[in-house]
Parts: C-alpha cells; sequence; structure tokens
C-alpha cells in the first residue's frame, strides 16, 4: 500500500481554498509530493499542514451478521485516517483474518491476541505495520480459542482487554477493531474496551435483524458492567436506485432506538472496495476521485470530528 491524499482533500478537510493550503506549504516550507502536476501528501507529511489534534479513541466495528463490510469500513477508515495525520492502529480480532490478510501479511509466524493472553507477551510485540501511520494487530485461525480461553481461566471481561488496549492509547489516536459477526466472551470483552460501536447495515428486508440483536446484547453489557457503549448504525453498500436502499435509510432515520446514533455518512455500493483488495493496494493509493474515495473520506471525517477543526493559516 502506498495511500496518498491530494491537495485539494486536504483544503475540503480544512474548508479553506487550494490556493490557502498552496500558499502556507510555501511559506512555511512544508514538505510535499507530486506526482505529474498534482500536489499530494502521505503521513509523514501532512501533519504540519493540517495541524489537527486527535481524542485517542476506540471504535469496534460489530454487528451479529456476517458480510455487511464490517473489515472493510475498518480498513479504508484505518488507511484514511492515518492520511489526516491520525496514528492509527487496526485490530484484527476474527479469526478468520481477512483483515489481514487484506493488508497483505502472513500472520503464521505472527503472535496475535490468543499468544498475547496466554504467553503474557507484551502486547506492542504483535503489532506490526501496514503503512506509514497505520499498523495492525493482525489474527489467525488460533483466535478461535479466545472465548474458551476467558471462560476457563475467568478473565475479568471488563478488564481483560480493556487494559492493554488503554495502554495503547498512549501509542495511537485512533483504534479500530474488526469484530468476529457472533456472540461470545472476547466479543463483551473488546465491547467493554471500546468508546462506541459501528454497525454496517446494509439494505435488506432483514436488513435491522443482526442490529436489533446486536443492540439487545449490548444494552445487557451495558446494564451487567454499568458501561454507557453507544451503539452507531451506518447504510452500507447504498444504491439510490433501489426501493431497498431507501426504505432501509428510512427506516433506520424514524427508529426510536436508532435515529439519534445513525451516523450521517453513507457507503454506496462499489466495486473498488474488493477491486483493491484483489491488486493488494489501497483505495487511496492513486490520487482520480471516485465515489469510494468519497465515502470513505466523509466517514472517516465524520468519525475523527475532523470537520470544524480550526484552520491556522
Amino acid at each position: 500500500m502506498n495511500p496518498k491524499i491530494s491537495l485539494p482533500d486536504v483544503a475540503l478537510a480544512l474548508n479553506v481554498t487550494v490556493q490557502a493550503v498552496h500558499k502556507k506549504i510555501k511559506t512555511r516550507k512544508l514538505k510535499f509530493y507530486r506526482k505529474t502536476n498534482r500536489i499530494y501528501f502521505c503521513h509523514d507529511t501532512i501533519k504540519p499542514v493540517t495541524n489537527f489534534k486527535f481524542e485517542p479513541k476506540v471504535l469496534a466495528f460489530q454487528i451479529i451478521k456476517g458480510g455487511v463490510g464490517k473489515t472493510s469500513l475498518c480498513l479504508w477508515v484505518g488507511v484514511r485516517a492515518s492520511l489526516y495525520g491520525a496514528r492509527t492502529l487496526i485490530i484484527d480480532l476474527d479469526k478468520q483474518g481477512n483483515l489481514t490478510k487484506a493488508c497483505n501479511i502472513k500472520p503464521i509466524n505472527l503472535p496475535v491476541i490468543i499468544d498475547v493472553l496466554t504467553n503474557e507477551l507484551d502486547i506492542n510485540k504483535a503489532i506490526v505495520n501496514v503503512s506509514p501511520g497505520l499498523d495492525l494487530l493482525p489474527s489467525r485461525i488460533e483466535n478461535a480459542l479466545l472465548d474458551n480461553h476467558l471462560t476457563i481461566k475467568r478473565l475479568p471481561l471488563d478488564r481483560v482487554y480493556k487494559d492493554f488496549v488503554t495502554s495503547l492509547k498512549d501509542k495511537y489516536d485512533l483504534i479500530l477493531i474488526d469484530c468476529p459477526p457472533d456472540l461470545g466472551s472476547s466479543v463483551t470483552a473488546i465491547t467493554l474496551a471500546s468508546d462506541c460501536l459501528i454497525a454496517p447495515v446494509l439494505p435488506s428486508e432483514f436488513s435491522t435483524d443482526g442490529l436489533d440483536l446486536t443492540r439487545a446484547e449490548l444494552y445487557q453489557i451495558n446494564k451487567n458492567f454499568k458501561t454507557s457503549v453507544t451503539l452507531h448504525p451506518i447504510i452500507n453498500q447504498y444504491d439510490t436506485r433501489t426501493h431497498l436502499s431507501n426504505k432501509t435509510l428510512s427506516d433506520l432515520l424514524i427508529n426510536p432506538y436508532y435515529k439519534d446514533f445513525l451516523l450521517r455518512s453513507v457507503i454506496r455500493r462499489s466495486q473498488e472496495f474488493e477491486n483493491a483488495v484483489a491488486n493488494k493496494i489501497s483505495i487511496f493509493d492513486g490520487l482520480t476521485g471516485t465515489t469510494a474515495k468519497e465515502d470513505i473520506d466523509t466517514l472517516t471525517k465524520e468519525l475523527l470530528r475532523i470537520e470544524g477543526k480550526p484552520w491556522q493559516p
């Protein structure tokens, strides 16, 4: 992966003109990159340009339903966040390891969370770099033993993951967790380590079934552990031409449980996400604008609360 962010995208995030950003670069002699006649930045050059300050947060992509795009959104938001200067860690908690594979990391000889717990390994030794500003805690099939390990050892679910996740907040601005689509001790523990849950919902007749089940489980977790983790749905693979897409969005907007927590961003259907993984690149490796990039950018800015941050010329 070689992700980039263009000068016009930086100006848009800062709500200023391209000329204003260019003037700042020239005046302060800031570093940038150029491809043909286009200026762009990477993680290592963006910080002095934007001066964004981020409050460390932990977001888990979680819903009790498979195939809704948790892994894809976790990966691309992580990549885009790094391009805004956020030091980002993505954690693969799913035993299938799809996030790890999408990052082109082979975990066969790498430690994963089950190794961290069973061998009392330093969590930092399990983290690998994916691209500048973006690190990964990988997964492999052995993580299928996590639930049994937590149960047999009677580890405290409110502390077992939260302790090492909290320790990582000094190192990262944003921690994103890709969860498996099921219930269990491990998912409960990572929920208790998160600030909130992001739940992708696909347009379908049964779109909210998994969401409703996730909400019910989260209610019990919050009640039992006296916490207040929130659940935020997001529409994924949205298509304005279909009745189901519009109906799903309308249903969530009027639902008394979800309307106040529904993310404003919408991710439109795009083959670009799958193509990028197949080609072992990121959707942000190129500078040409696409709907996929636009939607992930909007979501990332919403989650990082970038919009409205003060501009320092």
